[in-house]
């Protein structure tokens, strides 16, 4: 069970009745970076069809230490990259590649997609000596995100606190972050359809409503995408028009995995009453200030409204 640290007087309190609700969802709502394990199956499955099988488990190996060091490069905090295997070095390293083959994604939208896993499969297959085509790699990266859906995981408190919310007949939105459904040439650049991918990830996280994930509307990073303005500033203005009203920003309270893929912008630049920090097996609830708390419960953000 988490256990409150401290409940400080500074902590600014949110009204039930005026609260307004945003969640990312991976690593936040649903165990993604799990789930990802998962998913690596069924990229090994399609390879191992094309390559046999020792060659399928070292791209697969491949596959999943570029997923965690991307994860654990986009969780840092405060310049502290003991956690990053590799270090800052290496992730550095990881986003090169990602410009690199992306030239005309960062020319027509002036920002790159890195998470995308048919880069990912690619860069693995790259490491392994491997040659896949556009077409094996297209459908690894389906199958990859086939598996993951089918075993994705809400976090129990997560659901206890949408459960509550939804009590008070209170609004839910989700900002997330695109999947990056890119598609490779047959020279190794990717390309991006932002319809073709958005599509892809409604579809996946509309399946999040079975899971008991009930919400107004979701929001998602095709082409604007974290932690720029303007994909916050697209989710509001959807929040809006959902409501029927502007929403009180100091009564806005946004969940994420990160604080600067997530989190930041809404505090910083938006001026959201709270933002929550979600820390995975964190057995505490931390007061960091005025409007921000980190948890590994996200539950326990309800003794901060009134």
């Amino acid at each position: 069970m988490v256990s409150v640290k401290s409940k400080s007087k500074e902590v600014r309190e949110i009204s039930w009745s005026d609260s307004v609700w945003f969640f990312d969802i991976d690593d936040t709502l649903i165990n993604t970076e799990e789930a990802s394990l998962d998913g690596s199956e069924g990229v090994r499955k399609v390879i191992e069809a094309h390559l046999g099988e020792e060659k399928a488990k070292e791209i697969q190996e491949n596959f999943n230490k570029i997923f965690q060091l991307m994860v654990s490069g986009y969780r840092v905090i405060n310049n502290d990259w003991s956690k990053v295997e590799g270090g800052k070095e290496a992730f550095d390293a990881l986003l090169a590649k990602v410009e690199n083959c992306q030239s005309q994604v960062k020319q027509k939208y002036s920002a790159v997609k890195k998470w995308s896993r048919e880069m990912f499969i690619k860069f693995a297959a790259d490491q392994a000596g491997a040659n896949l085509t556009p077409e094996i790699i297209n459908e690894a990266a389906d199958s990859y995100w086939l598996t993951l859906t089918e075993k994705t995981i809400v976090y129990p408190r997560a659901l206890e606190l949408i459960k509550e919310i939804k009590n008070h007949n209170r609004p839910i939105f989700l900002f997330t972050s695109s999947d990056a459904r890119l598609k490779m040439t047959d020279g190794g650049q990717f390309e991006y359809d932002p319809e073709y991918s958005m599509a892809l990830k409604r579809e996946r996280i509309e399946l999040l409503r079975e899971k008991g994930v009930n919400f107004n509307i979701v929001s998602i990073g095709d082409p604007e995408d974290k932690p720029h303005l303007d994909f916050f500033q697209k989710g509001l203005q959807m929040a809006e028009a959902d409501l029927g009203k502007p929403v009180a920003l100091s009564n806005a309270i946004m969940f994420g995995d990160s604080f600067g893929g997530d989190l930041q912008t809404p505090k910083e630049k938006m001026g959201f009453g709270m933002v929550v920090l979600h820390q995975k097996g964190k057995q505490t609830t931390d007061v960091n200030d005025a409007h921000q708390i980190t948890t590994g419960n996200l539950h326990d953000v309800i003794q901060y409204l009134n």
